[in-house]
């Protein structure tokens, strides 16, 4: 994704906010669109998009469930 610095955070949330920006676009629903959906500010979503705001894992949850999407915890294989 551009405009994203994974420096700034951990791969493995690099990778979830890449595959959660992946669904917003494919499901067509702005930013703000998203942010009326759940009481959100539409600026909260771009700083978190843009990687420059690590958002809490409720927030996030909340976001993923306006999409009609889940969180899951899955063991990892060795």
């Amino acid at each position: 994704m551009k405009n994203m610095n994974k420096e700034i955070i951990n791969s493995e949330e690099f990778d979830l906010i890449c595959k959660y920006i992946k669904i917003r676009y494919e499901s067509n629903v702005s930013q703000r669109e998203l942010a009326r959906r759940i009481g959100m500010a539409q600026s909260t979503i771009a700083r978190m998009e843009k990687n420059l705001h690590s958002m809490s894992i409720g927030n996030f949850t909340k976001l993923l469930s306006a999409l009609g999407y889940k969180l899951e915890i899955i063991e990892q294989e060795e």
